[in-house]
Protein backbone atom coordinates (compact mmCIF):
# COMPACT_ATOMS: atom_id res chain seq x y z
CA UNK A 1 0.00 0.00 0.00
CA UNK A 2 0.96 3.72 -0.83
CA UNK A 3 2.99 5.21 2.11
CA UNK A 4 2.08 8.98 1.61
CA UNK A 5 0.34 10.70 3.75
CA UNK A 6 -3.06 12.06 2.66
CA UNK A 7 -5.03 15.32 4.39
CA UNK A 8 -8.03 13.54 6.22
CA UNK A 9 -10.03 15.63 3.85
CA UNK A 10 -8.12 14.26 0.77
CA UNK A 11 -9.40 10.49 1.92
CA UNK A 12 -12.89 11.63 2.86
CA UNK A 13 -12.87 12.67 -1.28
CA UNK A 14 -11.42 9.32 -2.55
CA UNK A 15 -14.15 7.78 -0.26
CA UNK A 16 -17.24 10.25 -1.66
CA UNK A 17 -15.70 9.38 -5.04
CA UNK A 18 -15.96 6.25 -5.27
CA UNK A 19 -19.87 5.67 -3.41
CA UNK A 20 -21.03 8.93 -5.50
CA UNK A 21 -23.00 8.33 -8.49
CA UNK A 22 -21.97 11.33 -10.15
CA UNK A 23 -18.77 12.67 -9.51
CA UNK A 24 -16.39 12.00 -12.43
CA UNK A 25 -15.63 8.18 -12.61
CA UNK A 26 -12.25 9.54 -14.58
CA UNK A 27 -10.91 12.06 -12.01
CA UNK A 28 -11.26 9.00 -9.19
CA UNK A 29 -9.05 6.71 -11.83
CA UNK A 30 -6.64 9.26 -12.45
CA UNK A 31 -6.23 9.65 -8.37
CA UNK A 32 -5.79 5.51 -8.43
CA UNK A 33 -3.27 5.24 -11.37
CA UNK A 34 -0.94 7.92 -9.68
CA UNK A 35 -0.65 6.48 -6.75
CA UNK A 36 -1.33 9.56 -4.74
CA UNK A 37 -3.86 7.56 -2.52
CA UNK A 38 -2.80 6.64 1.03
CA UNK A 39 -4.48 3.16 1.00
CA UNK A 40 -4.09 2.60 4.81
CA UNK A 41 -5.51 5.57 5.63
CA UNK A 42 -8.39 4.59 3.34
CA UNK A 43 -9.16 1.75 4.94
CA UNK A 44 -8.97 3.09 8.50
CA UNK A 45 -11.33 6.12 7.51
CA UNK A 46 -14.16 3.95 5.49
CA UNK A 47 -14.24 1.48 8.26
CA UNK A 48 -14.90 4.57 10.39
CA UNK A 49 -17.75 5.68 8.48
CA UNK A 50 -19.03 2.28 8.21
CA UNK A 51 -18.91 1.95 4.47
CA UNK A 52 -15.59 -0.21 3.46
CA UNK A 53 -17.49 -2.51 2.06
CA UNK A 54 -19.57 -0.29 0.31
CA UNK A 55 -16.87 1.01 -0.92
CA UNK A 56 -15.87 -2.25 -2.68
CA UNK A 57 -19.17 -2.86 -3.98
CA UNK A 58 -19.14 0.60 -5.57
CA UNK A 59 -15.21 0.22 -6.92
CA UNK A 60 -16.66 -3.42 -8.44
CA UNK A 61 -19.80 -1.69 -9.95
CA UNK A 62 -17.28 0.98 -11.08
CA UNK A 63 -14.84 -1.15 -12.76
CA UNK A 64 -12.20 0.07 -10.88
CA UNK A 65 -11.03 -2.89 -8.90
CA UNK A 66 -7.58 -3.42 -10.72
CA UNK A 67 -6.29 -0.20 -9.57
CA UNK A 68 -6.07 -1.10 -5.95
CA UNK A 69 -3.27 -2.91 -4.48
CA UNK A 70 -3.96 -6.35 -4.83
CA UNK A 71 -3.76 -7.13 -1.12
CA UNK A 72 -5.90 -4.68 -0.15
CA UNK A 73 -8.77 -5.82 -3.04
CA UNK A 74 -8.22 -9.52 -1.34
CA UNK A 75 -9.02 -8.02 2.08
CA UNK A 76 -12.01 -5.76 0.85
CA UNK A 77 -13.44 -9.06 -1.39
CA UNK A 78 -13.33 -11.33 2.31
CA UNK A 79 -14.55 -8.86 5.09
CA UNK A 80 -17.20 -8.26 2.24
CA UNK A 81 -18.09 -12.02 1.85
CA UNK A 82 -18.23 -12.01 5.70
CA UNK A 83 -20.76 -9.04 5.37
CA UNK A 84 -22.69 -10.36 2.75
CA UNK A 85 -23.38 -13.97 4.69
CA UNK A 86 -24.04 -11.97 7.44
CA UNK A 87 -27.05 -9.77 5.88
CA UNK A 88 -28.14 -13.01 4.44
CA UNK A 89 -28.82 -14.56 8.10
CA UNK A 90 -30.46 -11.45 9.23
CA UNK A 91 -32.80 -11.02 6.62
CA UNK A 92 -33.51 -14.69 7.94
CA UNK A 93 -33.80 -13.35 11.55
CA UNK A 94 -36.29 -10.37 9.81
CA UNK A 95 -38.43 -12.95 8.19
CA UNK A 96 -38.64 -14.26 11.68
CA UNK A 97 -39.47 -12.07 13.33
CA UNK A 98 -42.41 -10.40 11.03
CA UNK A 99 -43.53 -13.92 10.86
CA UNK A 100 -44.29 -13.96 14.67
CA UNK A 101 -45.71 -10.09 14.72
CA UNK A 102 -47.74 -10.75 11.81
CA UNK A 103 -49.51 -14.01 13.13
CA UNK A 104 -49.83 -11.44 16.58
CA UNK A 105 -51.81 -8.91 13.95
CA UNK A 106 -48.48 -6.70 15.33
CA UNK A 107 -48.91 -2.94 13.88
CA UNK A 108 -45.47 -3.02 12.38
CA UNK A 109 -42.39 -1.83 10.32
CA UNK A 110 -38.87 -2.54 9.87
CA UNK A 111 -36.59 0.89 9.88
CA UNK A 112 -32.95 1.80 8.39
CA UNK A 113 -30.79 -1.10 7.10
CA UNK A 114 -33.41 -3.43 7.71
CA UNK A 115 -35.49 -2.26 5.46
CA UNK A 116 -33.42 -1.48 2.37
CA UNK A 117 -32.53 -5.78 2.57
CA UNK A 118 -35.97 -6.66 2.81
CA UNK A 119 -36.33 -4.19 -0.26
CA UNK A 120 -33.35 -5.27 -1.95
CA UNK A 121 -32.44 -1.59 -2.95
CA UNK A 122 -28.56 -2.60 -3.21
CA UNK A 123 -26.73 -4.34 -5.70
CA UNK A 124 -25.18 -6.48 -3.36
CA UNK A 125 -26.40 -7.58 -0.21
CA UNK A 126 -22.80 -6.91 1.29
CA UNK A 127 -22.81 -3.37 0.20
CA UNK A 128 -25.02 -2.16 3.56
CA UNK A 129 -23.28 -2.82 7.00
CA UNK A 130 -25.77 -3.51 9.85
CA UNK A 131 -25.98 -3.33 13.34
CA UNK A 132 -29.41 -4.02 14.91
CA UNK A 133 -32.59 -4.83 14.19
CA UNK A 134 -34.87 -1.47 14.58
CA UNK A 135 -38.70 -2.00 14.29
CA UNK A 136 -40.83 0.33 14.46
CA UNK A 137 -44.42 -0.54 16.24
CA UNK A 138 -48.07 1.26 17.16
CA UNK A 139 -47.34 2.23 20.36
CA UNK A 140 -50.84 0.60 21.98
CA UNK A 141 -48.93 -2.74 21.12
CA UNK A 142 -45.30 -2.35 22.13
CA UNK A 143 -45.60 -3.89 25.21
CA UNK A 144 -47.22 -6.86 23.53
CA UNK A 145 -44.41 -7.30 20.89
CA UNK A 146 -41.89 -6.87 22.95
CA UNK A 147 -43.13 -9.92 24.97
CA UNK A 148 -43.96 -11.75 22.09
CA UNK A 149 -39.66 -11.62 21.64
CA UNK A 150 -38.90 -12.36 25.24
CA UNK A 151 -41.18 -15.62 24.50
CA UNK A 152 -39.21 -16.68 21.60
CA UNK A 153 -36.05 -16.90 23.07
CA UNK A 154 -34.99 -13.16 23.46
CA UNK A 155 -33.78 -11.55 26.40
CA UNK A 156 -33.77 -7.68 27.63
CA UNK A 157 -30.81 -5.96 28.82
CA UNK A 158 -30.15 -3.71 31.59
CA UNK A 159 -31.76 -0.03 30.83
CA UNK A 160 -29.77 3.16 32.18
CA UNK A 161 -31.33 5.98 34.57
CA UNK A 162 -32.30 8.27 31.91
CA UNK A 163 -34.35 5.33 29.77
CA UNK A 164 -35.88 4.72 33.44
CA UNK A 165 -37.04 7.85 33.77
CA UNK A 166 -37.51 9.89 30.57
CA UNK A 167 -39.21 9.36 27.22
CA UNK A 168 -36.80 6.95 25.30
CA UNK A 169 -37.51 6.05 21.26
CA UNK A 170 -37.28 2.88 22.34
CA UNK A 171 -37.65 -0.32 24.40
CA UNK A 172 -34.26 -1.97 26.54
CA UNK A 173 -32.39 -3.40 23.86
CA UNK A 174 -33.36 -7.29 22.85
CA UNK A 175 -30.86 -10.04 22.82
CA UNK A 176 -30.64 -13.67 21.52
CA UNK A 177 -27.56 -16.30 22.42
CA UNK A 178 -29.28 -18.02 18.89
CA UNK A 179 -29.26 -15.02 16.99
CA UNK A 180 -26.59 -12.93 15.33
CA UNK A 181 -28.70 -8.96 15.90
CA UNK A 182 -29.68 -7.39 18.48
CA UNK A 183 -33.58 -6.10 18.04
CA UNK A 184 -35.12 -2.59 19.31
CA UNK A 185 -38.29 -2.41 19.48
CA UNK A 186 -39.62 1.90 18.59
CA UNK A 187 -42.10 3.54 19.61
CA UNK A 188 -40.58 7.08 17.63
CA UNK A 189 -38.30 7.56 15.20
CA UNK A 190 -36.81 10.79 16.48
CA UNK A 191 -35.91 13.06 19.47
CA UNK A 192 -39.17 15.13 20.44
CA UNK A 193 -38.45 18.33 18.33
CA UNK A 194 -38.15 16.82 15.13
CA UNK A 195 -41.91 14.39 15.54
CA UNK A 196 -43.62 17.54 12.76
CA UNK A 197 -41.29 15.11 10.16
CA UNK A 198 -41.52 12.09 11.32
CA UNK A 199 -45.34 11.00 12.48
CA UNK A 200 -45.07 7.54 13.89
CA UNK A 201 -48.98 7.21 12.51
CA UNK A 202 -48.35 8.09 9.11
CA UNK A 203 -45.92 5.98 8.68
CA UNK A 204 -47.83 3.02 9.58
CA UNK A 205 -50.84 4.26 7.68
CA UNK A 206 -48.28 4.41 4.44
CA UNK A 207 -46.16 0.99 5.06
CA UNK A 208 -45.37 -1.11 2.39
CA UNK A 209 -45.53 -5.74 2.37
CA UNK A 210 -42.46 -6.80 0.56
CA UNK A 211 -43.36 -11.16 1.07
CA UNK A 212 -45.35 -10.25 3.91
CA UNK A 213 -42.75 -8.18 5.61
CA UNK A 214 -44.10 -4.65 6.49
CA UNK A 215 -41.42 -1.80 5.83
CA UNK A 216 -42.17 1.80 5.55
CA UNK A 217 -42.71 4.02 2.16
CA UNK A 218 -39.14 5.09 0.55
CA UNK A 219 -40.11 8.69 0.93
CA UNK A 220 -40.23 7.75 4.53
CA UNK A 221 -37.23 5.59 4.12
CA UNK A 222 -35.45 8.68 2.74
CA UNK A 223 -36.51 11.03 5.89
CA UNK A 224 -35.60 8.88 8.49
CA UNK A 225 -32.16 8.44 6.26
CA UNK A 226 -31.47 12.31 6.96
CA UNK A 227 -32.79 12.38 10.50
CA UNK A 228 -31.81 9.45 12.16
CA UNK A 229 -27.97 11.13 11.41
CA UNK A 230 -29.21 14.39 12.29
CA UNK A 231 -31.48 14.33 15.26
CA UNK A 232 -30.13 10.58 17.05
CA UNK A 233 -26.34 11.04 16.19
CA UNK A 234 -26.21 14.27 16.42
CA UNK A 235 -25.12 15.68 13.46
CA UNK A 236 -26.72 18.46 12.65
CA UNK A 237 -25.75 20.09 16.18
CA UNK A 238 -22.16 19.34 15.10
CA UNK A 239 -22.46 19.71 12.06
CA UNK A 240 -20.98 16.42 11.25
CA UNK A 241 -20.66 13.93 7.89
CA UNK A 242 -22.38 10.47 7.39
CA UNK A 243 -21.19 8.44 4.23
CA UNK A 244 -23.63 6.04 5.44
CA UNK A 245 -26.79 8.00 5.53
CA UNK A 246 -25.72 10.21 2.47
CA UNK A 247 -25.44 6.77 0.40
CA UNK A 248 -28.67 5.19 1.64
CA UNK A 249 -29.59 8.38 -0.09
CA UNK A 250 -28.03 8.44 -3.31
CA UNK A 251 -29.57 4.74 -3.75
CA UNK A 252 -32.93 6.01 -2.93
CA UNK A 253 -32.08 9.03 -5.89
CA UNK A 254 -30.95 6.63 -8.03
CA UNK A 255 -33.98 4.15 -7.83
CA UNK A 256 -36.89 7.34 -7.70
CA UNK A 257 -35.39 10.45 -8.56
CA UNK A 258 -36.27 12.61 -5.49
CA UNK A 259 -34.19 15.62 -6.61
CA UNK A 260 -33.63 16.47 -2.88
CA UNK A 261 -36.41 19.58 -3.69
CA UNK A 262 -37.97 22.60 -1.49
CA UNK A 263 -39.48 19.54 0.69
CA UNK A 264 -36.14 19.59 2.38
CA UNK A 265 -36.45 23.26 3.87
CA UNK A 266 -35.76 22.91 7.19
CA UNK A 267 -32.70 23.73 8.67
CA UNK A 268 -31.28 20.01 9.63
CA UNK A 269 -32.29 19.36 6.06
CA UNK A 270 -30.34 22.30 4.46
CA UNK A 271 -27.37 21.73 6.55
CA UNK A 272 -27.12 18.13 5.78
CA UNK A 273 -27.12 18.52 1.82
CA UNK A 274 -24.46 21.41 2.37
CA UNK A 275 -21.90 19.63 4.28
CA UNK A 276 -22.77 16.63 1.49
CA UNK A 277 -22.33 19.20 -1.22
CA UNK A 278 -18.70 19.75 -0.56
CA UNK A 279 -17.66 15.51 -1.71
CA UNK A 280 -20.77 15.02 -3.71
CA UNK A 281 -21.76 16.45 -6.94
CA UNK A 282 -24.84 14.30 -6.57
CA UNK A 283 -26.42 17.40 -4.61
CA UNK A 284 -25.25 20.26 -6.71
CA UNK A 285 -29.05 21.40 -7.05
CA UNK A 286 -28.85 22.46 -3.51
CA UNK A 287 -27.59 25.65 -2.10
CA UNK A 288 -24.90 25.97 0.57
CA UNK A 289 -24.72 27.67 3.79
CA UNK A 290 -21.41 29.30 3.11
CA UNK A 291 -20.71 29.37 7.38
CA UNK A 292 -21.69 25.40 8.13
CA UNK A 293 -19.49 24.53 4.96
CA UNK A 294 -16.40 26.47 6.35
CA UNK A 295 -17.23 25.64 10.03
CA UNK A 296 -17.14 22.13 8.59
CA UNK A 297 -14.20 22.58 6.64
CA UNK A 298 -12.23 24.33 9.83
CA UNK A 299 -13.18 21.54 11.83
CA UNK A 300 -11.84 19.02 9.39
CA UNK A 301 -8.55 20.91 8.98
CA UNK A 302 -7.68 21.54 12.86
CA UNK A 303 -8.46 18.83 14.95
CA UNK A 304 -7.56 20.99 18.15
CA UNK A 305 -10.97 23.32 17.07
CA UNK A 306 -12.91 20.49 16.63
CA UNK A 307 -12.72 19.18 19.99
CA UNK A 308 -12.88 23.02 21.84
CA UNK A 309 -16.43 23.60 19.65
CA UNK A 310 -17.56 20.30 20.28
CA UNK A 311 -16.48 20.20 23.59
CA UNK A 312 -18.53 23.59 24.12
CA UNK A 313 -21.48 22.35 22.47
CA UNK A 314 -21.61 19.14 24.63
CA UNK A 315 -21.39 21.33 27.73
CA UNK A 316 -24.34 22.95 26.91
CA UNK A 317 -26.31 20.88 26.11
CA UNK A 318 -26.13 18.65 29.23
CA UNK A 319 -26.57 21.95 31.23
CA UNK A 320 -29.41 22.74 29.20
CA UNK A 321 -30.50 19.07 30.17
CA UNK A 322 -29.97 19.13 33.96
CA UNK A 323 -31.46 22.78 34.71
CA UNK A 324 -34.60 22.66 32.39
CA UNK A 325 -35.87 18.82 33.36
CA UNK A 326 -33.78 16.88 35.19
CA UNK A 327 -33.01 18.74 38.39
CA UNK A 328 -36.66 19.46 38.42
CA UNK A 329 -37.57 15.56 38.09
CA UNK A 330 -34.57 15.20 40.75
CA UNK A 331 -36.27 17.24 43.37
CA UNK A 332 -39.63 15.68 42.71
CA UNK A 333 -39.42 12.20 42.64
CA UNK A 334 -37.91 10.27 45.54
CA UNK A 335 -37.51 6.99 42.96
CA UNK A 336 -35.20 9.03 40.72
CA UNK A 337 -32.72 10.74 43.59
CA UNK A 338 -32.41 7.22 45.16
CA UNK A 339 -31.13 6.09 42.02
CA UNK A 340 -29.10 9.07 41.20
CA UNK A 341 -27.27 8.70 44.29
CA UNK A 342 -26.74 4.81 44.41
CA UNK A 343 -24.87 5.42 40.77
CA UNK A 344 -22.94 8.34 42.30
CA UNK A 345 -21.71 5.73 45.24
CA UNK A 346 -20.43 3.62 42.59
CA UNK A 347 -19.08 5.75 40.93
CA UNK A 348 -16.70 6.74 43.33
Amino acid sequence: MSSQKNSYKFTLQVIADILSFENSVDALKQKMTSHSIDWEQFVFIASDYLVLTTCYCRLKQKNLVDFIPEDLALYLEEITTINRNRNLTLLKEIECIATLFNDHKINYVFLKGAAFLVKEHFEDFGERMLGDIDILVDESQIETSYQILLNNNYKGTAQGISAKYFDHKHLPRLQSDSKLAAVEIHKKLVIKSYNDVLHVKGILKTKEAVQDIYVPSNEHLLFHSILNFQANDSGYVYSRISFKSIYDLLILNQKYNYNFDDRFKPSYFKNYFSIAKIFFSDFNTFKSNIFINRLFLLKLKYTWLRKTIDYFIENIIFLKAIFTTRIWFFISSKSYRKDIIKAYKRAI
